[in-house]
C-alpha cells in the first residue's frame, strides 16, 4: 500500500507559529517512517506557500497529478477537509482510490448540525462517501458511525520523548502553555493568582493571540510571562513545573495535557466533555467549571503531597493510551483493510 498524506507542515518561516494540528501531522509523518511505509505527502498549510490562493492551486494540482503514485488518499485536517475532502473523493472514485479522513479537533458534530445550505451537502457527502473516517473525540465516533459504519477513534497522540523522574514531587508549581487567549482560560488563571500565597509559583508560556495581553498586562499579576516556546523545547519546560493548568471554555483533545501526561504530570482543566474523556477528576488532575475563579483557585490549593503522588502516578499510566506508536499502528493497519 502507498498512501498519499495531506496535512499541515510546521511553518517554515516561523517556527514559533504552530498548533496541534501540526504537531499530530509531523508526528504521523515520524511514525510511517519508523514502520517503513511508501508515502507522498502534499503540506496543507497555506501559510507555507506564497499566498492562499496560490496554496489551493497548488495542493488541487499536487492532487491530481500524485495521486497517480498511490492507492490511498488519507487528508488530515481540521477545517479545510470541506475543500479537499470532495476533490480526494472524486479522485478516488476516478481512479480507483480508497480515500480516508483524519478529522482534527473536537467541532465536527456541531460544525455538522451548524451548517445549511451547501456547506451542508459537502459535509453530508464527505461522511457519507470516505471509505474510513476518523476522529480524536470518542462520542465523535459514536455520532458519525451513524453516517459511516467505518468510524473510528484516533486521539491526538505523543511520543514520550522524556523519561521523567518518579516519583515526582510537589512543589507548588503551576504552569500554562497554549496560545495566549481567553478562550483557553488566561484571565481565570490571572484573577486567580491573586488569591494565592506567595508559596504558589504560576508560569505562562505561549504566542499572545489577542492584542489585550501583553508582557505589561502580565506584571500586573502574580504570574510570570516567558514568551511563546519552540516546539522542541515544550516538554523539557513543561517538566520544571508539577502541574498543568489549562481552564478552557473549549478544547479538543489537548496535545499539550497528553504531553503532560507523559511526564506524570497532572492536570487542572475544565468541566468540558471532551477533556472528561481523557482527565478524570482528583484521578489524573482536577476538573473545574468553564470561567470560575473561585473554582480555579480551589484546585491549585487542592494539591498536596499525599493527592499529587496520587494522581501523578495515574497520569503517567494514562499516557499509554495516547501513544503515538501504538495508535499509528492501528491507524495504518485500518487503512490496509478498509
Amino acid at each position: 500500500m502507498k498512501i498519499m498524506l495531506m496535512g499541515p507542515r510546521f511553518n517554515r518561516k516561523n517556527p514559533l507559529i504552530t498548533c496541534g494540528t501540526t504537531t499530530l501531522f509531523e508526528d504521523l509523518l515520524k511514525q510511517v517512517k519508523i514502520n517503513n511505509i511508501d508515502c507522498i505527502v502534499i503540506d496543507t498549510n497555506k501559510k507555507n506557500y506564497v499566498n492562499f490562493i496560490f496554496a489551493y492551486m497548488s495542493i488541487f494540482i499536487q492532487m491530481l497529478f500524485k495521486q497517480k503514485k498511490c492507492n490511498h488518499i488519507s487528508l488530515h485536517s481540521s477545517q479545510d477537509y470541506i475543500i479537499f475532502g470532495p476533490i480526494a473523493i472524486i479522485l478516488g472514485r476516478i481512479f480507483n482510490k480508497k480515500v480516508s479522513l483524519r478529522k482534527f479537533a473536537g467541532d465536527a458534530k456541531k460544525t455538522y448540525l451548524a451548517s445549511r445550505g451547501i456547506k451542508k451537502i459537502l459535509l453530508e457527502f464527505i461522511y457519507k462517501n470516505m471509505n474510513i473516517l476518523f476522529f480524536e473525540i470518542k462520542y465523535l465516533v459514536e455520532f458519525f458511525s451513524n453516517k459511516n459504519k467505518n468510524t473510528f477513534w484516533f486521539p491526538n497522540v505523543r511520543s514520550r520523548i522524556l523519561e521523567p523522574t518518579l516519583p515526582r514531587i510537589f512543589h507548588k508549581r503551576f504552569v500554562f502553555i497554549s496560545s495566549i487567549m481567553h478562550e483557553k482560560g488566561i484571565d481565570e488563571i490571572l484573577q486567580a493568582s491573586m488569591k494565592l500565597q506567595n508559596s504558589y509559583k504560576i508560569d505562562i508560556y505561549g504566542p499572545i493571540m489577542e492584542s489585550k495581553y501583553t508582557k505589561e498586562y502580565f506584571e500586573k499579576y502574580n504570574v510570570i510571562y516567558h514568551g511563546a516556546l519552540e516546539t522542541n523545547d515544550v516538554v523539557k519546560n513543561l517538566n520544571k513545573y508539577d502541574v498543568l493548568l489549562l481552564p478552557s471554555y473549549k478544547e479538543g483533545y489537548p496535545g499539550i495535557v497528553i504531553e503532560a501526561y507523559s511526564l506524570g504530570m497532572p492536570i487542572i482543566s475544565s468541566t468540558l466533555r471532551n477533556i472528561e474523556e481523557i482527565v478524570e477528576s482528583y484521578e489524573t488532575g482536577i476538573l473545574v467549571n468553564p470561567g470560575d475563579v473561585d473554582g480555579l483557585t480551589n484546585a491549585i490549593k487542592g494539591f498536596n503531597e499525599k493527592n499529587y503522588s496520587y494522581m501523578s502516578k495515574n497520569a503517567y499510566e494514562k499516557f499509554d493510551d495516547f501513544k503515538s506508536d501504538i495508535q499509528t499502528k492501528i491507524f495504518l493497519e485500518r487503512l490496509k483493510n478498509v
